[in-house]
């Protein structure tokens, strides 16, 4: 019980705040005599004064009071209770908000770091790209881009017409290989690497109707680099296959260079053997890091691609090498055309691979050449336009982007089997991205303008419903593509809750780490586009919040060029 002063009438005595260290420890009063107090001198304690700093911050946070502003009072009581009635509400007047689920996906994380990096947007790119140079714009006029959206948007709907094409006939049976575990890959990359590769499983995958039957019968470097390929993805999501997927890598690599190396050049270059390893070395580095060694690789099938071209021949192995030799240059150019849509970097591959008027939905692009023409396009005007931000001025810029919409809007991509929804829809997907894309990068759309809420909201639609059906391929550029051009003060709803599962978010930044985590087992690197994903979601929060205009800003940059492509070099979203 605490002890009754004797004397009324002497004036309670006031803590001493300048004790020394152990009295204070104690909680005993000090007499602060110098050098040493009477209580430290007959315990025997070393008496030591300090002064220690507090935080009201600090305090707050562990939700507790802070110096005497917590001093509870029968008077302060009396005033609360005066101050604030309680108020009895009735059960139907409550509201209870739902609680969310939460999974491992669901976190974005920011460090004090980030914060500091976001002040320039030139640090951000330093560190996404250290290796590869992005292209740079050198020091341009201070002109303000005033390209405006044209008015060539009209609606409308996919017509799909059939046409005929060859299905081609199976692989053969699966040769015996010198150990389980090579076995063991070469079911896996059949079973679960292939299928993936296609978004419709009525077309069959060109990595097993070609690439396996060619590895099988005409070459065994090609049939260890797919089983270097299947350890890879396999090591995703079990170490255990690491070391081996980096053992058979290092071997194709070793086989690949030693031919180099010896033969003619000539003759490796027209051998489909070489061209094939290298596109299979080039998806297991996309897998693996999606660093600068894959596009090491995409620069090698150039000049490979050069050579035969200018040979003008092919060799005498049949019409099957001349199929597969044709599906290794489109994988390059598409892989080319899809990374610098993201970053606006010189072409590695020219856009004569493309013809405009191909309009028949190619299986394993998820849609038409002709899509794949204007893309490019696309991308060459917005290289344009960043190395030069008054273009969008003049009236040939601004009719080429409007052609360029109008040619878009009108494109048919036609579908060999009618029946086909998965590819239909997939080639739908991807020319509302590319909409989508134009209107960024070329007409200085933002994302608080309703047309670019419109097409993410599409896009986001599309993907919600290949995902429901298990497809994986060809989905990460347009989810990308709508992922950065979210607006980052509107929390936006791409769906109302009753028409989605469950397990599926319907708020657009909730549902695209779900998608990410859905497509964390396809053959893209998803670790590093969710990275780039979340550095534009911080640095236009960073902007919206700041003071200061965004860094180029005053350069004429538009809202892709200012976000968006300094992250994206060396990445791979085909």
């Amino acid at each position: 019980m605490p002890r009754k002063r004797l004397n009324t009438q002497e004036a309670p005595r006031k803590r001493n705040r300048t004790g020394c260290n152990k009295c204070r420890a104690r909680k005993v009063r000090c007499d602060e005599q110098k050098p040493i107090c009477s209580q430290c001198r007959a315990k025997g304690f070393d008496c030591e004064t300090s002064i220690k700093l507090k935080w009201e911050q600090d305090y707050t946070s562990a939700g507790r009071a802070f110096g005497r502003a917590g001093l509870w009072t029968k008077k302060s009581a009396e005033k609360a209770n005066a101050s604030s009635p309680c108020i009895h509400v009735n059960d139907d007047e409550v509201s209870w908000i739902q609680v969310p689920q939460i999974f491992s996906y669901s976190f974005v994380n920011a460090t004090v770091g980030n914060v500091e990096q976001l002040t320039t947007l030139e640090a951000i790119a330093s560190e996404a790209s250290p290796i590869l140079d992005v292209v740079r714009t050198n020091d341009r006029d201070d002109a303000l881009s005033t390209a405006s959206l044209s008015p060539w948007l009209s609606a409308r709907q996919p017509v799909f017409l059939p046409r005929h094409s060859f299905i081609p006939s199976s692989p053969p049976m699966l040769p015996d290989l010198p150990s389980p575990m090579h076995s063991s890959l070469l079911s896996y990359y059949l079973d679960k690497i292939c299928p993936i590769t296609v978004p419709s499983s009525v077309n069959k995958s060109p990595f097993a109707n070609l690439i396996l039957p060619f590895s099988i019968t005409s070459s065994p470097a090609v049939l260890e680099a797919l089983l270097a390929l299947a350890a890879c993805h396999r090591s995703k999501n079990d170490t255990a296959f690491r070391s081996t997927s980096l053992k058979l890598g290092h071997n194709v690599l070793r086989t690949l260079r030693g031919r180099l190396a010896t033969e003619d050049a000539l003759q490796v270059a027209m051998d489909p053997e070489t061209l094939v390893i290298m596109m299979i070395l080039c998806q297991y580095e996309i897998i693996n890091e999606c660093d600068k060694r894959w596009v090491v690789h995409l620069k090698g099938a150039r000049d490979l691609i050069r050579v035969r071209r200018n040979a003008q021949l092919y060799p005498s192995s049949g019409q099957s090498s001349n199929e597969l030799v044709e599906f290794a240059e489109k994988y390059f150019a598409f892989q080319d055309v899809i990374g610098r849509t993201a970053c606006g970097e010189e072409p590695i591959f020219g856009s004569d691979f493309w013809t405009s008027q191909g309009e028949d939905t190619d299986a394993w692009l998820g849609c038409s050449a002709g899509l794949v023409s204007i893309l490019c396009e696309i991308t060459e005007l917005s290289r344009r336009h960043r190395s030069r931000p008054e273009v969008s001025l003049l009236p040939e810029f601004q009719y080429q982007a409007a052609s360029l919409e109008r040619r878009l809007c009108s494109l048919r991509q036609r579908v060999f089997d009618e029946e086909d929804d998965i590819l239909s829809l997939s080639a739908e997907l991807k020319r509302m991205a590319a909409e989508l894309y134009l209107h960024c990068a070329l007409n200085g759309a933002t994302p608080a303008m309703p047309l670019v809420v419109g097409h993410v909201q599409q896009v986001l639609r599309l993907v919600s419903v290949l995902l429901e059906h298990g497809v994986l391929a060809g989905l990460s550029w347009p989810l990308f593509v709508a992922a950065v051009e979210l607006d980052p003060m509107e929390d936006l709803e791409w769906s109302s809750k009753n028409d989605v599962s469950n397990d599926v978010p319907n708020h657009a930044r909730p549902f695209v780490l779900y998608a990410l985590d859905r497509l964390s087992g396809s053959i893209t690197n998803v670790t590093k586009t969710r990275s780039v994903i979340e550095q534009v979601w911080l640095a236009r929060g960073h902007d919206d919040f700041s003071d200061l205009r965004p860094e180029g800003y005053e350069k004429g940059q538009n809202d892709w060029e200012r976000y968006v492509a300094p992250l994206c070099g060396n990445m791979s979203l085909a």
